[in-house]
């Protein structure tokens, strides 16, 4: 039963820290790497078994912020049915029907307060939905009429905003569902049931999970969200300055040696800007100088909060082993990035902010 239920994958700590290894779920969490640990799930901010798609997948988007994938009955009935997953959700909780993979970039340029279809290329049709279900919807524009969209003709169909509600964890499978939580049973190492008045006692096999995160009112994942301003190293531009989830070259991500899956690598010189979610909390971030770093120089990875120093690394050269970054950031109006050094490139890894 162990070797079924074990899986290779990572998991933050919440004291930031990542530890890679083999994850086993048996009413708790064991991460079987250097050194071996014992948790709880309240220990952890995120266990991942597998790499996340970042792309909303065909279902619907709920207004607590979760997403159910997979085909759904009639959006005009009074509960809407997942007939393969076993779940019935009301139609009023349902904000989005999702009909193609959306990217989540041309998903926020759907217009807030109005009902309609996104369109391909980021278009909007306007007007109220007259019906729907997993393979069309009807629409009725004030000027152009009634028009009725196949699936494959819309990205997504918008009901009503979505608001993400407070909940403890986010449990992500690999059809593309999240499941907001308030509390998530570890069993026997087979499967956890999620507890959630919309869903309560969905069990999810253990084989299905991609991730178990705390929910974003806990942990914002920094690589999730595009940076405000980028200024790029000298003699450079913003496309060669600093990329997300890859590579400055296109290939894969790496800490040093190792392959990653989410975080930034950004030129020395670089200075990258986010303008944070209201509210004080920790950055943390695992660091590293690239492997091109020239032998003898040391890159300085360093964080400021409106324009004062909020934490720095050590110097770290190629080869040496990565460093956590760890931080207080109060309430700021913006957060840069910087890597200070002569010449190279190095990595964020996992960058997040940890709300308190």
């Amino acid at each position: 039963m162990l070797a079924m239920c074990a899986h290779a994958g990572t998991v933050i700590t919440a004291d930031g820290v990542m530890h890679e290894g083999e994850i086993t779920l048996d009413h708790g969490i064991t991460v079987r790497g250097s050194p071996t640990l014992k948790l709880t799930l309240a220990a952890i901010l995120r266990a991942r078994f597998a790499a996340p798609n970042p792309q909303l997948q065909p279902g619907v988007l709920l207004v607590n912020g979760g997403r159910i994938a997979g085909v759904f009955s009639p959006l005009n009935d009074a509960v809407v049915k997942f007939g393969a997953k076993r779940i019935a959700i009301p139609a009023k909780e349902i904000a989005w029907a999702i009909y193609r993979p959306l990217p989540p970039a041309l998903a926020v340029q759907a217009p807030r307060g109005k009902t309609g279809a996104l369109l391909p290329g980021g278009d909007f049709f306007e007007g109220t939905v007259r019906s729907a279900d997993a393979a069309s919807a009807k629409i009725l524009n004030p000027i152009f009429g009634p028009r009725t969209f196949a699936a494959g003709e819309i990205h997504a169909l918008v009901l009503r905003d979505f608001l993400p509600q407070a909940a403890a964890f986010d449990v992500v499978t690999r059809d593309g569902s999240v499941y907001p939580a308030l509390d998530v049973i570890l069993g026997d190492g087979t499967d956890v049931t999620v507890r959630h008045p919309l869903y309560n006692g969905l069990r999810i096999p253990v084989s299905d999970l991609v991730e178990i995160r705390a929910s974003a009112s806990r942990m914002v994942p920094m690589d999730g969200f595009k940076p405000t301003r980028i200024d790029p190293a000298p003699n450079g531009d913003a496309a060669t300055s600093f990329a997300a989830n890859r590579s400055l070259g296109g290939g894969e991500l790496k800490l040093g040696i190792s392959p990653v899956a989410a975080g930034f690598e950004c030129a020395t010189g670089a200075a990258v800007w986010w303008k944070p979610a209201p509210g004080p909390g920790t950055f943390s971030a695992t660091v590293a100088a690239g492997m091109e770093t020239p032998a003898g120089q040391k890159l300085t990875f360093s964080v400021c909060a409106d324009g004062k120093l909020a934490g720095r690394s050590a110097p770290l050269g190629a080869g040496d082993p990565p460093a956590l970054l760890r931080c207080v950031v109060p309430g700021a109006e913006s957060l840069v990035l910087r890597i200070e050094g002569a010449t190279g490139r190095g990595t964020w890894a996992e960058p997040m902010l940890l709300r308190r």
